[in-house]
């Protein structure tokens, strides 16, 4: 009984020394997933990474997290000043994919939707559980709209002082990708990286593809989730925008926190979810909440115009869903 207690201890001594590198955590107000493919590492190698990880987001969350009353957002939107404002690289980075997926979305996608998104409920000032008056959308309204915003070679600059950004929509993705090319710089080649349910993909895991689920947007699957799809993928990033994780019900009718910027109120186009899949996934998370606010006619001819994205929409239709695809998004699918 000693020896095989001493043998026992060895082993799960050997296992803490050297493991399968996966990391858990929590970020952007949601949880991360990394799990390291094909690699063994040390304690000390593990410890390591794990803090450069962590940093890195840290970082991120530092310029683009409205929830931390410093951060470069937060000083940007309560600053009223119509002057130029210099901002950090990346947070222009991030400013700037938002004002193209603005432009090419034809303002369905509009990360000054701050106002609104707090005044139906879904902000930092709290939980309502009924729509707001019209009067109210209208007054909201008048500081909303990413042409409100001037865009210089290193600043932003405000013409109205009301205008806020929330780059909650893009700015996991952006997290995502970032972890991404930490991991290729330290020499990585098989990795998958997950925040908040947006992914990115490198090589493969045992000789295979990745696997990822794609949640079925069902509302009364919230404990246990059910699969929609499997994808099978390598090499590219996926990011998935839906009305079932944030919501209330008033009257029978469900708000998502999906809003239509163009109209001031959320969307009400049966969107139930829409799945991107892109070179990165700081388009791929953007492009996914443009896709919930254009809806599929418009949404899709928009994707198939795109070179390297596919996408799925799923369209809820009362207690039943139809699945809408791009035309290479099969490709992806697990049959089996």
């Amino acid at each position: 009984m000693r020896l095989l207690s001493f043998v026992l201890l060895v082993a799960l001594f050997a296992c803490r020394q050297e493991q399968q590198p996966v990391f858990h955590g929590r970020t952007m107000g949601t949880t991360y997933s990394i799990t390291l493919a094909d690699t063994v590492l040390g304690q000390a190698a593990l410890k390591r990474l794990s803090g450069r990880m962590e940093q890195r987001l840290r970082e991120i969350n530092a310029s683009m997290s409205t929830y931390i009353p410093q951060s470069e957002i937060s000083r940007f939107n309560k600053n009223p000043d119509l002057r130029p404002r210099p901002l950090s690289t990346e947070f222009m980075y991030v400013a700037r994919m938002a004002k193209n997926i603005y432009q090419a979305s034809g303002g369905a996608y509009d990360v000054t939707v701050a106002p609104l998104v707090d005044l139906w409920g879904f902000g930092k000032k709290g939980r309502r559980f009924s729509p707001p008056p019209q009067a109210a959308i209208d007054s909201v309204m008048c500081f909303v709209g990413m042409d409100k915003l001037i865009f210089g070679e290193d600043y932003l600059q405000k013409t109205i002082p009301q205008l806020q950004l929330d780059f909650s929509s893009i700015a996991k993705g952006y997290g995502v990708d970032e972890i991404a090319r930490l991991l290729r710089k330290e020499g990585f080649d098989n990795f998958l990286v997950e925040i908040g349910g947006e992914v990115v993909v490198r090589g493969y895991k045992k000789g295979h593809p990745w696997r990822i689920g794609v949640d079925r947007p069902d509302t009364s699957l919230m404990v246990n989730h059910s699969l929609q799809r499997i994808l099978q993928i390598t090499n590219t990033a996926v990011a998935t925008s839906g009305d079932y994780r944030n919501y209330f019900v008033s009257h029978d009718s469900l708000y998502s926190h999906t809003m239509d910027p163009r109209l001031g109120r959320p969307i009400v186009n049966h969107v139930a979810s829409a799945t991107v899949i892109a070179p990165n996934c700081t388009l791929a998370d953007a492009m996914a909440t443009a896709l919930m606010v254009m809806g599929p006619e418009k949404g899709l001819k928009w994707v198939e115009a795109q070179k390297g994205i596919e996408a799925m929409l799923i369209m809820r239709r009362g207690k039943n869903y139809k699945v809408i695809e791009s035309g290479g998004f099969s490709r992806y699918e697990v049959s089996d």
